[in-house]
C-alpha cells in the first residue's frame, strides 16, 4: 500500500511536478540568441550497468581512472569525461558527433563537479536499488522517480543527465544544448552571456493518495496538531525511502524548515536540498487542493473517469542557503497524487573555453536574388506572360541514397494559381490552367539545363509549377504519375509572373517517398 508515501509527500505541504521547477529566472534582455540541442535516452536492464555509466561520467575520474572515452551513445554520438588539469575539483564532459559527411564535431564541452556527480551517482545507486526490490516482490508497483543533474556554461552549453524510473524501466538520458550565441550581423557565433557556470542538482518522487491522508500529513508537518511532537524528523519517504524527509516547526516564525537527505547504500547520509516554508502560502496551499479536489470528486460521482486534469505548485526555496522544494499536487480521472521535486544550491564551477558552431556554410555566388525587374532578365513589363523554365534538382536529391538513375528523362507537370496549392498539393476542386511535357530534360549537372517554355499565356500574378521528372522511364503518358523515386517539385512558395518573358527555375524538391 501507498500509504507512508502519502504521508512523505505532505510532510512539508508541498507538492512537487514532473521535475524539479523553480520561477522563471529569464532576465530582460535585447541580445537575440539561438542554440541547438540534441537529446538521448539510454534503457538498462540492470541497476549497476546504469550506476557504472553514471560513475564514468561523474567519478572522480583523476583517481579512479575509468572513464568515458569515445563511449558510443548512438552510432556516431560518443561520449568523453576526462579530468580538467586546471582544478582538482572538476571533470570536462564532450559529447562529439559525427555529421553525415563524416565530419567529426564537438557538440558540447561542460565543466562538472565530482562533488556533485558523487551525489548524483550515489542517488541513482541507492533508488534504483529500492526500486529493484519493490518490483521484485510486487512488479509493477514501484512509484516513479528522476534524478538529474545539470551544467551550465555560457562557453560550453548545457548538460542535463536523468536517472529515471517510470513503468518499471530503467533509463538514463542526456539532455544538451550548445552555448547560447549571439544573432546579431556583426558577434554571429560569441558567446550571448557571460558569466559563472554553475552546476545544479534534483530529484522528483511521486505518490497516490487520498483528501484525508493530504489534510492530515500536511496538518502533522506543520507542527499544528495534537501530534505535533511526533513529528517528520527522519522520515522515510517509502518507497522512496532513500530519501529522507526532517519537518522542523518554528512557530515562532510561522514557519517550518523542510529538509532532505539522501541516504546511501552504505549508510553515508548526503544532504539534498533544504528550504524554509510559510504557515500562511502552507495553509493557501492546503485550500486550493481541498477546493480541486472537491471538485473532481464530485464529478466523479455524477461521470466516473471524466474529471479534468488539474494541478496545485507550492514552491519555496533558498536558493543560496538550501535550494529549492517544489510540491504539485495534480488530479486527474478520480486519481490524486503529490511529487516531491527538489533542487540543490547552485554550485560554481570553473569554465571551460568557448565552443562555437564548427560548420561552414558556402553561400552560391550563382543564385540569383529572390526577385528581379523585367530589365534584368532581358524582357519588359506586361499585362500577361509566358514562364521560360529551367529545371534543376535540390541538394538533397542529388546527395540522396535512393537516387539510382540518372537525372535526366521527360517531365510532366501543371500550372496553378498559387493560392490554389497548399503544401499537401491542390486544394479540393482547383484546377489547373495548363499542362506541360517536355520529352528529354538533362538536369544531370547543378545549376546548367536547357531554357524550356511552357505554352501559356497568363496574366500576371502568382503561380505555382507541379510536377516530375521520369528517371525510371516506366510512366504512362496517357496518365503520368510519379512512382518511388521519382523527383517531384514541392510547392513551397509561388513564382511571379510579371514580364512578357518570365524566366524561372523548377528545383525538384525531393524524390517520391515509398507509399506516397
Amino acid at each position: 500500500m501507498r500509504r507512508s508515501s502519502l504521508l512523505v509527500l505532505l510532510a512539508a505541504c508541498s507538492g512537487g511536478g514532473s521535475s524539479p521547477a523553480a520561477p522563471d529566472e529569464s532576465r530582460p534582455r535585447s541580445e537575440p540568441i539561438e542554440s541547438v540541442g540534441l537529446a538521448v535516452t539510454l534503457p538498462f536492464a540492470e541497476t549497476a550497468d546504469a550506476v557504472r555509466f553514471l560513475d564514468r561520467l561523474f567519478g572522480d575520474l583523476a583517481q579512479s581512472g575509468d572513464r568515458h572515452t569515445d563511449t558510443e551513445l548512438q552510432s556516431g554520438l560518443r561520449l568523453t569525461s576526462y579530468p580538467d588539469e586546471r582544478t582538482p575539483e572538476q571533470a570536462v564532459v564532450v559529447l562529439e558527433m559525427d555529421t553525415m559527411a563524416r565530419d567529426p564535431r564537438t557538440i558540447l564541452q561542460v565543466p562538472a563537479s565530482y562533488a556533485y556527480g558523487r551525489v548524483l551517482v550515489d542517488a541513482a545507486e541507492v533508488a534504483f536499488a529500492r526500486a529493484d526490490a519493490v518490483e521484485a516482490e510486487s512488479p509493477g508497483s514501484m512509484e516513479p522517480f528522476v534524478l538529474e543533474y545539470r551544467a551550465w556554461s555560457p562557453n560550453g552549453g548545457v548538460l542535463t543527465v536523468r536517472a529515471r524510473f517510470e513503468a518499471s524501466r530503467k533509463t538514463v538520458e542526456l539532455d544538451t544544448t550548445t552555448p547560447e550565441t549571439s544573432l546579431r550581423p556583426t558577434t554571429l557565433n560569441t558567446p550571448a552571456f557571460a558569466g559563472e557556470p554553475w552546476e545544479t542538482l534534483g530529484g522528483t518522487v511521486w505518490f497516490t493518495l487520498s483528501r484525508d491522508e493530504f489534510d492530515f500529513f500536511s496538518t502533522r508537518a506543520y507542527g499544528l496538531s495534537a501530534g505535533a511532537e511526533q513529528n517528520f524528523s527522519d522520515f522515510r519517504l517509502l518507497p522512496h525511502d532513500w530519501l529522507r524527509l526532517t519537518v522542523t516547526p518554528q512557530l515562532e516564525e510561522e514557519r517550518v524548515d523542510v529538509a532532505f537527505e539522501v541516504l546511501t547504500t552504505d549508510g553515508r547520509r548526503v544532504p539534498f536540498a533544504r528550504a524554509p516554508a510559510s504557515l500562511v502560502a502552507g495553509e493557501q496551499f492546503r485550500e486550493n487542493v481541498f477546493r480541486m479536489v472537491a471538485n473532481m470528486n464530485a464529478t466523479e460521482r455524477e461521470t466516473p473517469g471524466r474529471s479534468a486534469s488539474w494541478r496545485v505548485p507550492f514552491y519555496y526555496d533558498d536558493p543560496e542557503g538550501g535550494g529549492v522544494v517544489s510540491v504539485i499536487a495534480q488530479g486527474q480521472g478520480g486519481v490524486f497524487r503529490i511529487a516531491y521535486a527538489v533542487e540543490a544550491p547552485r554550485k560554481r564551477l570553473r569554465d571551460v573555453s568557448f565552443l562555437p558552431y564548427q560548420g561552414v556554410i558556402e553561400v552560391p555566388d550563382t543564385l540569383e536574388p529572390p526577385r528581379r525587374t523585367c530589365a534584368d532578365v532581358g524582357s519588359e513589363p506586361a499585362l500577361r506572360g509566358q514562364f521560360r523554365v529551367r529545371f534543376d534538382a535540390s541538394t538533397t536529391v542529388r546527395a540522396s541514397d535512393a537516387l539510382t538513375h540518372p537525372l535526366r528523362g521527360p517531365i510532366w507537370g501543371d500550372v496553378y494559381r498559387a493560392e490554389d496549392v497548399t503544401l499537401g498539393g491542390p486544394r479540393e476542386g482547383a484546377e489547373p490552367l495548363g499542362s506541360f511535357q517536355f520529352a528529354d530534360v538533362d538536369a544531370t549537372v547543378a545549376g546548367e539545363g536547357v531554357v524550356y517554355p511552357i505554352d501559356l499565356d497568363l496574366p500576371v500574378g502568382e503561380y505555382q509549377l507541379l510536377g516530375f521528372m521520369d528517371i525510371d522511364g516506366n510512366a504512362d503518358p496517357a496518365s503520368p504519375r510519379p512512382d518511388e523515386g521519382d523527383p517531384v517539385t514541392l510547392p513551397i512558395g509561388s513564382y511571379p509572373l510579371e514580364c512578357a518573358e518570365q524566366p524561372i527555375v523548377v528545383e525538384f524538391a525531393l524524390l517520391l517517398p515509398p507509399g506516397r
